[in-house]
């Protein structure tokens, strides 16, 4: 069995799309449509990583996040923001909260595939900051490439 991601998003297009998207590059893909479940989820799965959205009802994902930050069974569990909401306020106040990346929807899979793989490999360093330093290494060298294997049309 492939590392598990957990996903918290309202919204069942983006919860079936990552699903359809992850599990065949050999993930197991837990879904939830509300932060509560997914504070639960996080508690009771101890999922390898968190793909989680920041506008849903009832609770947010900040808030989610700083629930899941403050609880010392998955405090260590990495988190990358999936959302829509690209306001510099919005993705710092996520940031702030603890979440440890974010991408930007509508998603782009083969950057998503970089984050989450650079997130999982970095996720056993437990200095912070050389964590950070790894993620954004191996990222970088990923999306580099990937670029090379795939240049933009026009561009080959």
């Amino acid at each position: 069995m492939g590392e598990s991601i957990l996903v918290i998003d309202d919204d069942p297009a983006t919860l079936d799309f990552l699903t359809q998207r992850l599990s065949p590059e050999g993930f197991t893909i837990s879904t939830v449509a509300t932060g509560q479940d997914g504070i639960d989820q996080a508690i009771s799965l101890q999922p390898d990583l968190i793909l989680l959205d920041l506008r849903m009802p009832a609770r947010d994902g900040v808030s989610v996040c700083k629930a899941i930050r403050a609880n010392p069974k998955t405090r260590h569990i990495p988190i990358i923001v999936v959302t829509g909401v690209l306001s510099p306020a919005h993705l710092r106040e996520a940031m702030a909260s603890g979440a440890d990346d974010f991408v930007s929807k509508p998603v782009d899979l083969t950057d998503l595939l970089i984050r989450v793989r650079a997130m999982l490999e970095s996720r056993t360093i437990q200095d912070p900051i050389a964590r950070y330093a790894h993620y954004t290494e191996l990222a970088r060298e990923a999306a580099s490439k990937s670029a090379a294997l795939h240049p933009p049309a026009g561009e080959e």
